[in-house]
Order: C-alpha cells, then structure tokens, then sequence
C-alpha cells in the first residue's frame, strides 16, 4: 500500500506541476503584457537609434548596412507586427455570457505575449551588439593613423608649415598650391600638416592623402579617394566624378592633399566639387604654372633653408664639431652652400662624408662636387642632381652602386618588395654564389642597410618588407642609366616599344606593370641582361615567335602574373638564364623545353592553374637551386627529376594535386618518398609539400630534419607538442616556423625544453587546442633572437607569454600581432616580478578582436623602439603597460577604437 501511495502521489506532482504552469499563464497574463510592453518599447527605441545611425553612415560617409544589422531589423519588424496584432483589449474577453472569464482565451493570449517577451529580449541582446555606430557598416572608414614624418630641418621650415595651416584653416581660401623645387621639404612640410589635421577631427570630416607623381592616371586617382571615403565607384568614367563627388558632397567637408602633381590636374574630371562648403584642396608641385592651371586661392613657395639652418643642419649629418676641424671646416661649410639650401642633399651628403676627419679627403670632396654634372633637362634638378651625384659616387663599391641603380627599374613611387629585389640582384650575379641562398641574402641586406644608410633609398613606413626610392633619386639613377636602361614601368602603356628603341647598348629593359597586348619584333640585345615584364595585367598577352632570340645574356626574366597563355621557342635558347619567373601566369597553358637552360638558378611556376604537364628538359636544370611549382593542376610528378637537383635549396610543391608518400606504393600518383627528398637533397633548407600518408609520418618515430633547414611551415598535423614528432637538436637551426591547423597542439613545448635559439619568425594559426609557447619555466637560449610573433584564432588560449620568458629571452622581440583569440585574457601572464621590464627593439603591436582581453602585462614595459599601436575589439582592455621615454608621439602610428 505505501508503495501506491508513493507512486500515487509522484504522479499528482508530476501531474500538478504542468497544471500549475497553465495556471500562471492565465494569472500573470496581465502582469506578461505588461513586461511585453516596457521590454518592447526598449526595443522599439534602439531601433530608431540605430535607424537614425545608418542614416547618418549613408548620408555623410555613403556607408552601407551589414547583412546582420539588415537581418536584426526585419527581425525586429516581424516583432512589431505580433504586437500590433495582440490589440489592447482582448485581455477582458468573458464568457457565459459575460459572466466568467474566458479561461482559454487568457491561457492562449499570454502564452503568445510570453513567446513575444523571449523574441523580444533575444533581439534586444543582439542589438547591444551595434551599439557602436561603426559595428553597424560593413566596411568601417579606413583609420588612417597618420604618414611617417621625418623631422622638419630649421625654424622656417616650421614657419612655411604655419603659414599653410593658416591658409587652410582660413574660410575665404578653398584651394591651396604649394610649390618649390624637388628635395626642398615639401612633403615631409604637408605630411606633418596632415597628420596634423588628422588630430583634429572637429575641423574637418575627412582629410584624405593622394601621392599623384608623374605618371597621372585618372581611373587610379579616383579609387585611391573613393577608398579613403569607403565607397565604390561603377566603371563609367563620366560615372565615376558624379558618384565621387556625391560621396564628397555627403562629408561635412574635407580636406584633400594632393602631393607631387607635375602637371595641372582638372578636379572636375576627377569628381572633386569646388563649391565651398568648407573644404580644402591642397597640392604641392615643382611648378608654379601648375598653381596657375588649377586656379589656387593662395601659392606658398617653399624655399631651402636659411645659410645657418643649412650649416646646422649639415654638421649634424657629419658628426658634429668633433669631425669638423678648423682646417676643415671652411671646405665643409662650401659643400653645404653647394646643397643650395636643400635638406634632401644637405642629409644626403652629410652621411656620405659622415665621421670623415682626413683634410684631403673633405678637400677632394669639393672638388668632386663643384665638377660633378649630369645632363640637365629640368631646372628643378639642375642644382640638386650634382649634389646626389656626388652621394653615388661615394657608395663603397660598384657592386653597392649596381644594386642601387637596379632599384630604379621599378616604377616612381612603388613599394619594392625586398625579397624579390634581392632575388634579382642575386640571378643578376651582383652577389656572389656563397655557399648558401642566406648567406647570399644576408650579404644583400648588408648591402641595403648601406643604401639606406646613405639616403639613397628607404624603408617604407615601418616595414622591413619593402623600400621605396624617393623621385628625385630614382631621376638621378635613370639619368645615369639613360645609354644602358629601358625603363618605362607602371606607365600604363598599351603598345611595345618600338623596334629602334631596343638599342644594342641596353643592358636592363623595365616594362612592368603595363597594359602591353603584343611584344612584337626581333630585339637585338645582345647586352641584355634583365628583363622585366610581370603584372602587365592584358588579358592576352602575345610574343613573336623570335622575340628572345637575341638575348643570349638574359639573366633575369619575370613574367609573373601576366596574362601569357603560350611563350615562343626561342625562350629555349636562353642558356645563361639564372631565374625564370611565372608565378600566378593562370593562362599559361604550355612551355616550351628547358632543356637548355643549364645556368637556371630560379624556376618559378606557382599557381599555374592552366598548365597540365611539366615542361620538358627539367632533368637538365642541375644548378636549380629554388623550385617553386607549388599550386599546379598537372597530373604526376616526375619524381626523378628530383633526385637529380642535388643544389636545391628551397622547394616549394604544395597545394598540387600528386602527393608525397612516406613510403614506397607503386599506386600513388608520386611514387618518390620523403625520405629519399630529405636524404639526396642534402642542401634543402625550405621545403613545403603535400603528404598521401600523414599518420605514418608522424607516427612513433620521430622527423629527421635536414640540417640546412632554416623554415618550417606544418599544417594539419596530430600532436600535442612540438618534440613529439621532431628532435629538439633538428629545431635549433630554424629561423622561420609557422603551424596551422593542428587541431591537437598544445604548446610549443610544455616542459620548458623547445629552445629555438635561432628562430626570428614564430607564426601560430588556428590552433584551437593552443594553451601556451611554453609551460614550465623555460631554458636560457628559449626564443632569444625572436623578431616576431604572429597568433591567429587560437581560441583556448588565455595566456600567451610567461613572465619568465619576457623577462629573460624576449629582448629581440620587435613585432606582436594576435588576433581573433576569443578566450585570451592577458599577453603575459604572471605577476610581474619587478616593476618595471625593457623590451628594447619592440615596434610593433596589433592585437585585434580579443573580446575578454584585460591586460598585456601586470607591470610596467619600457618599449623606446615603439612606433606603431593597433587595437580594435578589445573592449576590456583599459589600459596600456607601455612607458616610451625616447619616443616622438608625432612619429608614432595609433590606431585604435573611437572610446580610446
């Protein structure tokens, strides 16, 4: 009986619970509706605020909604139809008459008005989420934190930038032309103007930078705008001006510098309105004529420097008065008067002679200067060209000045990048074959640190990625260069050079970056030695069936995404061809045989997505030393062809569709094993490819790694560790590791044994497992030379870098980017030991959408290398650990969220 009972009475409750619940419904239904229409009004109200910011986004900036925002309003809509439809007097319908409540009507309706209440809440929740105005867009406008600056050299210069902020701040003047020869100042005077007004942001809606030089391309002038207003223009060029100056019109007003305009641009034809409202159009040039063509409310000419300001400026350069004696002093202060006041020269020639104390060679300095010429078509150049002559001139070596004239093939104003610049000085033979690809490079950046040392070219922002040559330089290398130099890059050109320009004499020949449809002709260049025709961006791009014929000398040919579908015969007969580069040719279906090409050092055929079969004569390539024939769509792979490149050093085969196996199988699509690449290639250091059988490759015996390996990229790989499939001995070379997509790691290594002493570059991918670089307290050589440290979406971690590491391995660190790290709390973890750490050489810092991110660091860091902050989506992050004691905020790029 008392077990019935029991079962009896669970069943009542179990029962009576569901009753009880219907019964609220009905009991609450007024107190529900209620609640419905306070939260609902809440809702209601951050519709229209946000409403009212995307009309605003629209109205002044052009912007456009995200599909979540477009989404979260017709949610929203939807909502404010089932309350309508719940009407305001339904909660008194009665029954019998009139006499009851209708039970049922109530139980129903508040069961509705609760469903509602959730929908409701759930939106409200959602769209906390745009608050942010800029949450709401799907672009944000670019945050542009600024140009690099140099320092302005003497109090007038101080007083000209002045005066030109005078004139743009003044509402009677909208068009400004600032004017003086080439290496006066005038765009380090405007950068610092810009940067300047970008400080301001109540005086102006937008103050946008567009370099011009030269070469006027209107189509490219309009993007570079258009994507400072983060709006998109329609290929119609008459289209183009109207909704670009629309977008313009949109902006409160605006400031637009334009630097370097050679000739008279018309704003009209760009889509630049000239009708007041408040808007600046700023542009310096070497012309006054060019002021006059534009029709400029004021014109400041910007002059050199003062006598005193030049001799200031000069002696500073050389070293001071301890290098400047009294017996040289008076030919010292004669070379400054020869720069004619102009700071480009004045720096330029101080650092020639820098340290230099023999009287005879100051003495024989002037004397070089006042009788160094060059032909002169310019006046603006007339009296500055000598002068960087003279900086030439006392470059080290011919080889120094051969590399810095090879800079010059590249288009004016264009970012070189390092790499593949020092790959053609190296196929050009302008550094010697040493042993090693790195050491060949490293020699290379020697030689780039001197160039750049003598101000001949320059680092770009703060990257060591790529240079730049300023214009007035890269005229002087041409001007040298005229008798032996082809150079007509980035000019946009249709049609090849005509047959007599390709003179006997030419040694270079430049052509990238064109629209060329057909090479056409027999060139006779015997003398030819590079060639450089890639990113000549025709759809169809032809050569005549002799066109290389007579380039026997060719060293350097570069083809590289150019719209070629097929390359004649006479490419075969190139024998002394060093690098032969194709990289991203996606037309490219056929080559002819390589047979030939015995000297090639560099073969190049990645990304070749039309090409089915391997060209013939790749047996012969003996000498290759880097084969990059990654992301190919051909079938099997010779094999062979491998075993027999016993100088490669850099191989690069993945993304293709044959695999490696790590073990004999007659059915694979490539039968060759990576124990037979890592054993005959004895001299690989690079090497990326695609495996057929990954567990056995990792499996209970460990990697050997070839002992020349300097780069290590793993992905997709098992492990918890690093040392669970590799020896520690093998990891002590690398100087570049990268891993992505390895599901399992862990930690690099989580007992403190991983030392990677040499490693510089340490990028970590989508590791979603990733806790940590290390676990336990690390050893003394762990990380010392590491430059930079790149994370990306590794979701578990919460602590990046110990303390300990900071404090002890880290003070090579120049670079810290980590981005999408949901879970991350703090950069360096612990508490800091001392007060205060040094991070000596540390530049760089990004940290980008780490939601639950509150500290980098407990202590304080001394970071006087720091140059550039970015921090987005960090919205619990108060504060920065950083203490800059010899930092210029002015040359310091911030980039951060509008609540910072």
């Amino acid at each position: 009986m008392e077990t019935a009972s029991g079962l009896l009475s669970s069943a009542c409750q179990l029962a009576w619970g569901p009753v009880c619940q219907q019964l609220n419904y009905i009991r609450k239904l007024r107190e529900n509706e209620k609640t419905m229409q306070s939260e609902w009004r809440t809702l209601s109200s951050r519709k229209d605020d946000i409403c009212k910011n995307l009309d605003t986004g629209y109205v002044r900036y052009g912007k456009k909604p995200k599909a979540e925002v477009t989404d979260w309003l017709k949610k929203v809509e939807k909502i404010e139809e089932k309350v309508d439809s719940l009407g305001s007097g339904s909660a008194n319908h009665m029954c019998c008459k009139g006499f009851c409540p209708n039970y049922y009507s109530h139980l129903k309706k508040s069961k509705k008005i609760v469903g509602i209440l959730c929908e409701v809440k759930d939106l409200q929740e959602k769209g906390k989420t745009f608050a942010e105005g800029e949450n709401l867009f799907i672009d944000s406008l670019p945050q542009d934190a600024g140009l690099p600056a140099t320092t302005l050299h003497g109090t007038s210069a101080e007083r000209k930038k002045e005066q030109i902020l005078q004139c743009i701040m003044d509402p009677e003047v909208g068009k400004i032309g600032v004017y003086g020869m080439g290496g006066v100042g005038k765009t380090t005077i405007m950068r610092r103007i810009y940067n300047q007004l970008k400080e301001k942001k109540d005086d102006f809606g937008i103050v946008m930078w567009v370099t011009v030089s030269s070469v006027f391309e209107l189509a490219k002038l309009q993007e570079t705008i258009a994507e400072q207003l983060g709006c998109e223009l329609s290929s119609d060029e008459t289209s183009r001006a109207m909704e670009l100056s629309q977008a313009l019109r949109r902006r409160r007003n605006f400031v637009i510098i334009f630097d370097d305009i050679w000739d008279g641009v018309s704003l009209q034809t760009v889509g630049i309105p000239e009708d007041g409202n408040g808007s600046k159009i700023v542009w310096t040039t070497r012309s006054r004529a060019v002021c006059h063509s534009m029709e400029s409310n004021r014109e400041i000419e910007v002059e050199g420097l003062t006598p005193e300001e030049a001799w200031s400026l000069f002696n500073e350069k050389v070293g001071g008065e301890d290098i400047i004696s009294p017996e040289i002093k008076p030919i010292a202060e004669q070379i400054a008067r020869e720069c004619r006041g102009l700071p480009l020269a004045l720096i330029t020639i101080g650092r020639a002679l820098r340290k230099e104390n023999q009287l005879p060679v100051w003495r024989n300095a002037l004397q070089e200067l006042k009788t160094s010429s060059i032909d002169q078509t310019k006046d603006m150049a007339k009296y500055v060209f000598g002068s960087l002559k003279f900086s030439y001139d006392r470059l080290s070596s011919d080889t120094i000045r051969a590399c810095f004239l090879y800079c010059a093939l590249y288009p004016e104003d264009y970012d070189i990048l390092v790499d593949e610049l020092i790959e053609h000085w190296m196929a050009e033979g302008l550094i010697d074959e040493e042993g090693s690809i790195q050491t060949e490079k490293d020699k290379a950046h020697a030689y780039l640190k001197e160039l750049k040392d003598a101000c001949m070219i320059q680092s770009n922002w703060n990257d060591n990625e790529y240079v730049r040559m300023h214009d007035l330089i890269r005229d002087l290398a041409i001007n040298i260069t005229k008798e032996q130099f082809m150079v007509k890059a980035g000019l946009r050109l249709k049609k090849s050079p005509k047959k007599e320009e390709w003179v006997e004499s030419l040694e270079r020949v430049s052509l990238m970056g064109n629209l060329i449809e057909a090479f056409q002709d027999q060139p006779n260049c015997p003398q030819l030695s590079t060639l450089l025709l890639h990113y000549n961006y025709w759809e169809r791009v032809t050569f005549s069936d002799t066109f290389f014929k007579h380039m026997h000398n060719l060293k350097v040919l570069n083809l590289s995404l150019t719209g070629i579908k097929s390359l004649p015969d006479s490419l075969s007969d190139l024998v002394n061809l060093h690098a032969l580069i194709l990289t991203g040719c996606r037309m490219l279906e056929c080559l002819p045989s390589l047979a030939k090409l015995r000297e090639l050092r560099q073969l190049k055929l990645g990304q070749l997505s039309s090409l089915n079969e391997f060209p013939h004569g790749l047996e012969n390539l003996v000498k290759l030393r880097h084969l990059d024939i990654s992301e190919g769509r051909w079938g099997s792979f010779p094999s062979g062809v491998l075993l027999k490149m016993s100088c490669l050093e850099i191989l690069f085969m993945q993304g293709g569709r044959w695999r490696l196996s790590c073990e004999s199988n007659a059915n694979a699509e490539d039968n060759s094993i990576i124990g037979e690449i890592t054993t005959t290639l004895q001299k690989l250091a690079k090497f990326s490819a695609d495996f057929a059988d990954v567990p056995p490759f990792i499996g209970m015996e460990k990697v050997t790694v070839p002992a020349t390996t300097n780069t290590m990229a793993i992905k997709g790989c098992n492990f918890i560790q690093l040392l669970d499939i590799f020896h520690w001995d093998d990891l002590r070379q690398l100087i570049y590791c990268r891993i992505d997509d390895c599901k399992e790691m862990k930690w690099l290594g989580k007992d403190g044994d991983i030392v990677f002493p040499s490693l510089e570059t340490l990028r970590l991918l989508r590791l979603h497992s990733f806790k940590g670089l290390c676990r336990e307290k690390t050893h003394k050589e762990t990380l010392k030379n590491l430059r930079k440290l790149d994370i990306f979406e590794c979701h578990k971690l919460k602590y990046l870098i110990p303390n300990d590491l900071l404090m002890n391995n880290l003070q090579n660190l120049e670079e810290i980017l980590i981005r999408r790290c949901h879970e991350m709390e703090d950069v360096i973890s612990g508490k800091a030991s001392a007060t205060m750490a040094s991070l000596p050489k540390f530049k760089k810092l990004m940290l980008w959408e780490l939601p639950e991110l509150t500290s980098i660091y407990q202590g304080k860091l001394v970071c006087d290398s720091l140059c550039q902050i970015r921090i987005q989506g960090c919205p619990k992050l108060k504060s920065l650990p950083f203490l800059m004691n010899n930092v210029q905020l002015a040359d310091m790029s911030i980039i951060v969220s509008e609540e910072w």
